[in-house]
């Protein structure tokens, strides 16, 4: 008879995914922070270093040389995931490193992808933050799209409202390509649909859904809407100032259900915190970083309101 815990390491992990756009927003720093609070509950997490052309995590961690990298596990070296996570200072939390120093993993074949995707998923832990890469890759979107919980990190800054916005929107067409991948006509049309001056006037996924009703058939046209519907981001802002910065997240959602049809929901602010700059600035693992933290209590009551732990 299998004990409660066998039972419980056999559950599949809850898997998040922290992207939004290209750099600079602080993706590494939140996905650092919700990890130690989730880890800081007493439930077994392992963040993953997901960016495979510039990895850094470990260098925030106070891990100046990783002895083990996801290309070992590529490579073949290691049979999991599991056997290259590497012990972080927090007592639940461990570390998978990215592979920065092998440039052939930074476009991974799909075999490659799904083998990683795969191993992540059979994690005996309860919790997998990814912390993907800068930008709007194939990688990145498909490592977004596989998340429990896919977060969109964003600052109040108008650029990073725009990207993280661009970031939705590639996610969804990246969904589409991915259910039509034998339907090459109707790629096509998704392909169009990408162009904000396409011939056919469709500016909105609703505009998208009515062209593939036309030549595709309703059954087709629906499908294709909920997958849409099952897209369901997560809006972190970043580095909030003041009440103001809660604007930038209720912005993406509004334009994100207009014209996107993708429902999102705000899960508020993380405030600025001089003390994490001082301690990137100075190479102090942020692993260290004290319960009185302003960013890591905002991260702390982000995961309360999700009723994590």
């Amino acid at each position: 008879m299998t004990t409660h815990t066998q039972q419980k390491l056999r559950r599949k992990p809850t898997i998040w995914a922290i992207g939004g756009g290209k750099g600079g927003v602080g993706k590494s720093v939140v996905s650092i922070l919700l990890a130690m609070g989730i880890a800081n509950q007493q439930l077994k997490t392992v963040l993953v270093d997901t960016d495979l052309g510039g990895a850094n995590l470990h260098t925030m961690l106070g891990i100046k040389t990783p002895v083990r990298t996801l290309n070992d596990f590529v490579t073949r070296k290691y049979n999991t995931i599991e056997d290259i996570c590497i012990q972080t200072q927090l007592r639940h939390l461990s570390l998978v490193c990215g592979a920065s120093e092998i440039l052939s993993l930074a476009n991974p074949q799909y075999a490659q992808k799904t083998k990683i995707m795969q191993s992540i998923a059979s994690l005996p832990v309860d919790h997998v933050i990814l912390d993907l890469g800068a930008g709007n890759s194939y990688n990145v979107l498909d490592f977004f799209l596989i998340a429990d919980h896919p977060i969109v990190v964003l600052t109040p800054q108008p650029i990073s409202i725009q990207n993280a916005y661009a970031f939705i929107r590639n996610t969804v067409y990246r969904k589409l390509s991915r259910e039509t991948s034998q339907q090459p006509s109707l790629q096509n049309i998704i392909r169009s649909a990408m162009d904000p001056k396409n011939e056919n006037h469709m500016r909105t996924f609703r505009d998208l859904h009515q062209t593939i009703r036309k030549s595709h058939g309703v059954k087709i046209a629906n499908h294709l809407a909920g997958a849409i519907g099952a897209i369901k981001p997560l809006l972190i802002t970043n580095m909030a100032k003041d009440e103001r910065d809660d604007n930038a997240a209720r912005i993406i959602k509004l334009v994100a259900e207009k014209y996107l049809t993708v429902q999102s929901t705000e899960l508020g602010t993380i405030e600025y915190d001089l003390l994490i700059d001082k301690m990137i600035s100075q190479m102090t693992p942020l692993s260290e970083l004290s319960q009185g933290s302003i960013a890591l209590s905002s991260a702390e009551r982000i995961l309360s309101e999700l009723r994590i732990g």
